[in-house]
C-alpha cells in the first residue's frame, strides 16, 4: 500500500488476571496449572480451580499442584 506507514507493536502489558507462569516443575515433574501472584503471594490456578496463597512458588507442596492439574 502506498502512502500507508507501518506501525511497531508495543509490548502489552499483562493483564490483572494473567499467569505468570503456564506451568511450574516440581521434583522433576511438570504440572500444567497457570501461577498467578496477588497481595497475599502466589497461588496455584486453572479455569476451574484456585489454590490458597503461598509466600513464594516453592512452598507451594506438590499434592496441591496435582489437585489443581486434576481440576482442569
Amino acid at each position: 500500500m502506498r502512502g500507508v506507514k507501518k506501525v511497531a507493536k508495543k509490548a502489552r502489558k499483562p493483564t490483572k488476571n494473567e499467569p505468570l507462569q503456564r506451568s511450574i516443575t516440581k521434583n522433576g515433574k511438570r504440572y500444567n496449572v497457570g501461577i498467578s501472584k496477588d497481595k497475599n503471594g502466589y497461588y496455584a490456578h486453572t479455569h476451574r480451580a484456585r489454590s490458597k496463597s503461598y509466600p513464594s512458588k516453592k512452598d507451594i507442596p506438590v499434592s496441591v499442584l496435582k489437585f489443581i492439574e486434576s481440576t482442569g
